[in-house]
């Protein structure tokens, strides 16, 4: 958990820090002025969200529909292997679409938590997580096994699947955590390949959370299961 303004930790799946990434504001060669203003410009440019892009994610049958306003906070394609082994399960269920790519990783599109809304089917979102413990649970459709978003409870965003965007998804920006790609992958260099988690993506995520106001709003979507009729 976050110690202060200046200090945010990211756990992995079991909460055991692993990976574990401890990020200070002054580790980083940017100027805290710079981090500051990109997080006000960011808060500026969300007061008329008429002007914001709406993108809309939907499960493969159609009846789950989410909408995301706004630009993203970034997209890239995960290869930890919590992410793989989530992949692998979830694509063992019926009829259910492919959620890795055929280099192991997962792409996503990660949005603040108060971007993105369910227009229809949430009695059909089922959470999962890896351990029963863990900080991290995904939430698919149940209707059609379709993987929708990834939520890391103690965050303040939200991971949506980016094969779930029928169309407008943002292109890839960066491969994270690509040290526990499956074993023989090459990987290519069309962009950047951090083995963890860069300086770039921390600081995306650190404007997104200063332009929040620090909040961390709770998703409850997927916690409670309705039996659809």
């Amino acid at each position: 958990m976050p110690t202060g303004p200046n200090d945010i930790r990211f756990q992995g799946e079991t909460g055991n820090n692993l990976p574990t990434a401890k990020v200070t504001l002054m580790t980083f060669c940017t100027p805290i002025e710079d981090i500051l203003m990109n997080g006000t410009k960011e808060w500026e440019g969300a007061v008329n969200q008429k002007q914001h892009k709406h993108l809309f994610a939907m499960c493969q049958c159609g009846k789950v529909k989410f909408e995301a306003v706004g630009p993203p906070i970034l997209t890239g394609s995960c290869y930890c292997t919590s992410c793989q082994e989530a992949g692998r399960q979830f694509e063992q269920l019926a009829s259910a679409p492919p959620v890795l790519a055929s280099d192991s990783g997962t792409g996503l599109i990660l949005y603040r938590k108060d971007r993105v809304q369910c227009m229809m089917g949430q009695q059909y979102l089922e959470e999962h997580r890896l351990k029963p413990d863990s900080p991290t649970r995904r939430v698919i459709a149940k209707c059609c096994n379709s993987a929708m978003f990834l939520d890391f409870t103690k965050g303040h965003w939200l991971s949506m699947f980016r094969n779930r965007f029928p169309t407008g998804a943002p292109p890839l920006e960066m491969r994270v955590m690509t040290k526990e790609r499956r074993v023989g992958v090459e990987l290519a260099d069309d962009m950047p390949n951090y083995s963890g988690h860069s300086g770039k993506f921390m600081l995306k995520l650190i404007a997104a959370w200063i332009a929040m106001g620090f909040r961390r709003p709770e998703i409850t979507l997927g916690k409670t299961v309705h039996r659809a009729q």
